[in-house]
């Protein structure tokens, strides 16, 4: 019943994994042109980026360690070979994410009108706000028992369905989102913020859609589990225990995952309270938090889906090498994994700062296009960090490094939430960017450096792969700037001619930068393969 090696790998599996991301962020990507049209208010868009920010916090604080806890239990009996445990660990996680997610989302509805007053100036404001996060709540409870399924679909390395799934929530999202907002405001004519409420409802809709999906996937393994299950001949893990195991995996992950995703709160939170003691006018503070909570997050959302799926790939695989002490194939996929996520996140962070302008000009909305440029430029180097730095931290906590990561993360915690609002008074949103710099490249620094002393992880192929990336990403700003000044990608222009002229830019800037990494041999190196030249 094992799928093929190729199926297995971790390069295919973390590239199929990513797919899926990507295809689910560029669905989300693109609905934002019509969607942001529709809302037509710098404030409804910040209400909705922030909102979801403060989704993702909580969620994440009730939810994140599980799902990894469930991959690494599963990876682990499916090694032994004992699949009555492999369907305790299914049966046991659904149940338990179940209440989990029903805990997140009463502790979210309590706590949805003191959030809304400290992210807002106005009682309108936090009346809405405080709605948007009660609507969103729901989804606090469905999503947990979809993860937990995502979760048992990881651990058995199905990565095709694992991308499809992340596809299809998706997309049934996406068709919801638009079709109620068009309706209330287009066919009902009711007011616009009718459609920010729909556009929350969809996450909880969506999310049903996604259970009913993967339920199905899920059931056709058990029959094929339960018939191996049949002839095991291995003691099964008692429910005890195995509730045990499964929370002191979940509980480091879990404590990453609240440090780590502090983001979330700082940027809803306290990004506000430095913007309003700033130079920038309250029309501007509009401005920069739905650029930065909004577009923003979704535009950065592109490269940092690498971090999930590598992590979804390589999770099973350290594991099930760690149990069978194959340290030189942990070393292996800990470079390929790093090295692979490196050079794709460098290029796509490097393309959204490029063509921050006219992808804003074309694609959302803004009163403020030159602000806006500039906010995105700057994130995109948060983008970039909140590739790199959630990889290393997931790989810490697979080879049972927990310990000093959680150290780590609370030091860059305290470091970013002591720096935030004094740099954001004095630089502006720059500070912000770089408080979280400072906090990352503290992380990330002493990560690496405990991989390298721990189980010799050489970064010597890293850094070579960085240097090979510059030299083409060099190579890619000088051929867009060229393509600039002969009126490519210009925002100056009309929405569509801009669009049309951004397109054909971007895919030459692209075919250079792969003409020079190839030049390099990096491809050749990351993805083993070779170019066989025409005699």
């Amino acid at each position: 019943m094992k799928s093929s090696s190729t199926k297995k790998s971790l390069i295919v599996g973390g590239l199929v994994g990513t797919s899926g991301f990507l295809i689910a962020k560029a669905i989300g990507l693109v609905y934002s042109i019509p969607f942001s049209t529709i809302l037509g208010s710098d404030a409804y868009m910040s209400y909705y980026g922030t909102a979801y920010r403060i989704y993702s916090y909580i969620l994440n604080v009730f939810t994140a360690g599980f799902p990894f806890a469930i991959a690494t239990l599963v990876a682990k009996y499916s090694t032994l070979e004992n699949w009555k445990t492999v369907l305790q660990v299914r049966k046991l996680s659904l149940i338990f994410m179940a209440c989990v997610g029903f805990l997140g989302m009463i502790i979210m509805m309590l706590l949805s009108g003191l959030l809304a007053m400290l992210m807002t100036e106005t009682a309108d404001g936090a009346h809405v706000m405080t709605l948007v996060l009660c609507i969103l709540a729901v989804a606090i409870f469905l999503v947990p028992i979809l993860s937990s399924y995502r979760g048992f679909i990881q651990g058995r390395k199905e990565m095709e369905e694992y991308a499809f799934s992340q596809a299809f929530e998706q997309i049934f999202r996406v068709g919801f989102l638009l079709s109620a907002a068009c309706l209330l405001v287009y066919g009902f004519h009711m007011d616009r913020v009718w459609a920010l409420y729909g556009a929350v409802l969809s996450t909880s809709v969506a999310a049903l859609a996604g259970i009913i999906q993967i339920s199905k996937f899920s059931r056709k393994q058990e029959k094929m589990l339960s018939v191996m299950a049949k002839k095991q001949q291995v003691k099964t893990v008692p429910i005890r225990p195995l509730f045990k195991e499964l929370v002191i995996l979940a509980l480091p992950y879990m404590g990453s995952a609240i440090l780590g995703y502090s983001d979330d709160i700082y940027n809803s939170v306290l990004l506000p309270i430095g913007l309003r003691y700033s130079s920038y006018t309250p029309e501007q503070i509009d401005t920069v938090m739905s650029a930065a909570n909004y577009v923003g997050t979704k535009l950065t959302a592109i490269p940092m889906i690498l971090a999930p799926g590598f992590t979804a790939a390589i999770i099973p695989h350290l594991s099930s090498s760690l149990l069978e002490k194959k340290y030189k194939r942990i070393r292996k996929d800990i470079r390929e994994c790093m090295n692979i996520v490196l050079f794709m996140g460098l290029f796509l962070s490097f393309a959204i700062m490029i063509y921050a302008g006219p992808i804003f000009h074309t694609l959302f909305y803004t009163s403020d296009l030159p602000l806006s440029t500039d906010i995105i430029r700057w994130i995109s180097l948060e983008g970039l960090m909140g590739t790199i730095t959630p990889v290393v931290a997931s790989i810490m906590m697979a080879l049972s490094l927990q310990k000093s990561l959680l150290r780590r993360l609370a030091i860059g915690t305290v470091i970013k939430g002591v720096l935030i609002v004094p740099l954001t008074i004095w630089m502006g949103f720059p500070g912000t960017v770089l408080a979280t710099m400072v906090s990352y490249g503290y992380i990330l620094t002493f990560n690496t450096m405990e991989l390298s002393e721990k189980f010799g992880v050489s970064l010597k192929s890293t850094a070579q792969v960085f240097i090979k990336t510059m030299i083409s990403l060099c190579c890619m700003g000088l051929c867009a700037w060229l393509l600039s000044n002969l009126g490519l990608a210009n925002p100056a222009s009309s929405k569509l001619v801009c669009l049309g002229t951004m397109l054909v830019s971007g895919v030459v800037s692209t075919i250079v930068f792969l003409i020079a990494a190839l030049v390099l041999q990096l491809p050749q190196q990351l993805f083993h393969f070779r170019l066989k030249m025409p005699r």
